[in-house]
């Protein structure tokens, strides 16, 4: 990603009019109470646009509050006629400490001093400083970041980090985007499984931007002193709350701490997924052998036969790997959509021929990429243990805005354990049956594998069927 603060920026007619207003509010208990909140800063004015919300609000969850800003934002001008880069970090050093302040509220900042613009090549010391903050921290910790995909590579770095260290600390990490207001399109979909952070009364957001003159207006009328933030990117940060991507690496509902004790610590994800995937399926095309595998060829057949329809209109597979179940499911269906994180392993499907419907191949992370269609079924096999409890439950709100009132759901997976992966075939087999409160039992197995095909209905009740045990 690569764009310029000169760029046009999205308009926030266009982000309202998409519902950016009407999303969810932070779920009660997200935020571990006394304990301590850490808001991460790339830049100074980073945490005034992202997090001011979070920031006048910590003393509700009765949390000590500490500020980490790791640049100054020296570079904001590098063309600049009037000011040096030491100047700048002496005047956006000033605006920090201003602009909180004004929160007249008790905190703790501490300022690292990298270099502006390289902060990826410090991610070892991002790490490093972000691991000792949450070991000297007060209860548990929750981190507020930048966001990890914003697209601006001191913001990303600052993210990524914070995500890991949540994710091997076990904290939960809030994500603020500020520059993805500026380049994204509405019509992505990964904004609409975010959260929102509402103002306390009495946060004035003009206030605390005019803190940063520095940014908000320009340095002079010469070229090279042009404002950072334009009044239209400015008009993103004035919506009354804060917009949340939210990582809860704390155990829960899905991954309790009991089934975690005895489980292999995870180190992937949906975000890691296609380059894993990649290299497995480099280094053999059929890595499971599912094309020879007698036991691969039951449980396809056995999934198959008890679909409780012979046609369906259109098929959701995720996770399709080289196409092998895909194949099965197109001759039940008008049109089939395969998905799946691995370049390599939809060379191969795409390779297949016979398919009696209209089928694509589609590469996808879910749940960060998303399919458009209508989809009166779908299949998650196989993939489900690859996403952590949030990706998995972002991946179902997908499916739900994707699929009818009533449609078949079919889930089917593995019950070993898969060593270094965030969940086991039962915890995310009971979370998709926990989603959705009527559901029609057609097919449940559970031996070497687990296999639940239900019907979903998201209206009353639904005529009787022959449930199959």
């Amino acid at each position: 990603m690569t764009f310029s603060h000169l760029d046009h920026s999205t308009s926030e007619d266009l982000w309202v009019k998409a519902g950016v207003l009407d999303l969810p509010v932070v779920p009660d208990n997200t935020i571990s109470t006394n304990g301590t909140i850490i808001v991460l800063a790339a830049h100074p004015d980073d945490e005034a646009l992202g997090a001011p919300a979070m920031l006048a609000r910590a003393e509700e969850w009765n949390c000590q509050l500490k500020v980490i800003l790791f640049s100054a934002g020296e570079k904001s001008h590098p063309e600049s006629p009037t000011y040096t880069c030491e100047q700048l970090k002496s005047i956006r050093l000033d605006e920090f400490d201003r602009a909180l302040d004004t929160f007249d509220k008790p905190y703790s900042s501490r300022f690292v001093d990298l270099p502006d613009g390289q902060l990826p090549e410090y991610a070892s010391q991002i790490r490093d400083v972000i691991q000792r903050e949450i070991e000297v921290a007060g209860g548990p910790v929750t981190l507020v970041a930048p966001y990890s995909e914003d697209g601006h590579g001191d913001h990303e770095a600052v993210g990524t980090a914070a995500l890991e260290i949540g994710r091997s600390r076990r904290v939960t990490v809030f994500e603020y985007p500020i520059w993805f207001w500026h380049w994204g399109n509405p019509t992505d979909p990964r904004w609409h499984f975010w959260r929102v952070l509402p103002d306390p009364q009495g946060l004035d957001r003009d206030a605390l931007l005019a803190c940063y003159p520095s940014q908000t207006k320009a340095l002079s009328v010469r070229k090279g002193d042009e404002a950072i933030l334009t009044a239209a990117h400015l008009e993103h940060f004035k919506r009354g709350q804060d917009t949340f991507v939210i990582n809860d690496f704390r155990a829960n509902d899905v991954t309790t701490a009991a089934a975690r004790r005895t489980a292999v610590e995870p180190t992937n994800d949906a975000s890691t997924a296609s380059a894993v995937f990649d290299a497995v399926h480099r280094e053999k095309r059929d890595p499971w052998s599912v094309w020879e595998s007698d036991y691969e060829i039951a449980k396809r057949k056995v999934l198959v036969t008890h679909l409780p329809s012979t046609m369906y209109s259109h098929i959701l597979e995720i996770g399709c790997s080289v196409g092998a179940l895909t194949r099965e499911l197109a001759a039940h269906s008008l049109k089939v959509t395969a998905l799946d994180a691995s370049c390599e392993a939809l060379k191969t499907a795409k390779r297949l021929r016979g398919f009696a419907a209209k089928t694509a191949f589609l590469h996808a992370s879910v749940p960060y990429e998303w399919p458009e269609g209508r989809f009166d079924c779908v299949v998650l096999s196989e993939t489900g243990y690859y996403l952590t409890p949030s990706q998995l439950e972002r991946t179902l709100e997908l499916i739900d805005a994707s699929t009818p009132t009533q449609f078949v759901l079919a889930l089917c997976h593995w019950k070993g354990d898969i060593d270094g992966w965030p969940l086991t075939a039962d915890e995310v087999h009971d979370a998709c049956l926990n989603y959705w409160p009527k559901l029609r039992t057609d097919f449940h197995f559970s031996g070497e594998y687990r296999l639940d095909i239900v019907t979903v209905n998201k209206t009353d009740a639904f005529p009787e069927a022959k449930a199959f045990q």
